[in-house]
């Protein structure tokens, strides 16, 4: 059921090499972690030595950061805010209890299922699983640690005197994502967990409550990743465990434009999508010391068929 990983003596093959571009069997018939399966004990020893200062980042907003009142209302996806009600428990005055009423675990800053988005061709999950066989909890199970490296798009972007329009479906290309590693000399080894930052969160951070309010029902454009056969090769051959960024869909958004990265990375190859995180004050501290690696940690919900999470990310420096 956890699936296994690709060894010396089973390589796991190039993108080109997978038929049709999707991984199905790589980490043998049964996997459910796909790419997390690359988190290997030795990797994750790894990367606790990247601690050095002990300082803390959590990639984390609160349950109502994006959906006031519902950030994809624009969409008919339908998610809400949650109601959280806080109750006295027992005759003790200081003693409470709470619970949330429509509480949506992709609402915010959130883990992407591979049964969020499947195979359009095989009409499958990742691996040729259905509704009935798979869910965040094998995630869950496992947890998640490993080496984590933010990819700070924007701020190399203004550098080169092209700014991204926060605003805009600004798609960002192989190249970007290439050029910005040797930039901030970092190399993506197999097993890293990559975060991308298109600086949307620091756009949003500038509005005022009204324009929050008004934002999600307008559906708006965001920039993102290109969506395109080569972006897939691009991350698979890295050899990425998850990916992570700070809009709203990782990939570059267009109102009526179909999400095919989701397609290909969730239902094909088995990476791992996070959304909504807050990378800016990781970013910052990040460029401050040339430094842009990580150990990166992450608990998902254990729900069992659970489609997505609260993100539950942590980078610690």
């Amino acid at each position: 059921m956890t699936g296994r990983s690709t060894g010396p003596d089973r390589p796991r093959p190039s993108y080109r090499d997978l038929p049709e571009g999707n991984a199905r069997g790589v980490f043998g018939a049964d996997d459910q972690l796909g790419c997390l399966n690359l988190l290997t004990p030795d990797r994750t020893a790894a990367a606790a030595k990247l601690v050095r200062t002990g300082q803390v980042f959590s990639l984390n907003g609160s349950l109502t950061h994006y959906n006031v009142p519902n950030f994809f209302a624009g969409t008919g996806i339908g998610r809400g805010a949650p109601k959280h009600t806080v109750f006295a428990i027992g005759k003790a005055k200081i003693r409470r209890e709470d619970y949330l009423d429509g509480f949506y675990p992709q609402a915010g800053s959130q883990w992407d299922h591979f049964r969020h988005c499947g195979d359009p061709v095989t009409g499958t999950f990742y691996n040729g699983h259905t509704d009935e066989t798979c869910g965040i909890h094998a995630w869950a199970e496992r947890g998640i640690a490993g080496r984590g490296v933010l990819l700070d798009v924007a701020r190399y972007l203004v550098s080169r005197g092209d700014p991204i329009d926060w605003l805009s479906p600004r798609e960002i290309t192989v190249a970007d994502l290439e050029e910005t590693a040797a930039a901030q000399g970092v190399v993506v080894t197999e097993g890293t967990i990559l975060l991308l930052r298109v600086g949307w969160q620091e756009g949003y951070a500038k509005l005022s409550a009204e324009e929050r309010v008004a934002l999600p029902t307008s559906n708006p454009p965001a920039p993102g990743l290109e969506a395109s056969k080569p972006m897939a090769e691009r991350l698979w051959d890295w050899g990425i465990a998850a990916i992570g960024s700070d809009n709203p869909g990782l990939e570059s958004y267009l109102p009526g434009r179909p999400s095919t990265l989701h397609d290909d990375l969730l239902g094909r190859l088995g990476i791992p999508i996070g959304e909504f995180w807050l990378l800016d004050d990781l970013a910052a501290r990040c460029a401050a010391e040339g430094r842009h690696e990580f150990l990166f940690t992450s608990a998902p919900l254990n729900v069992a068929g659970g489609v997505g999470s609260t993100a539950n990310a942590l980078a610690i420096q």
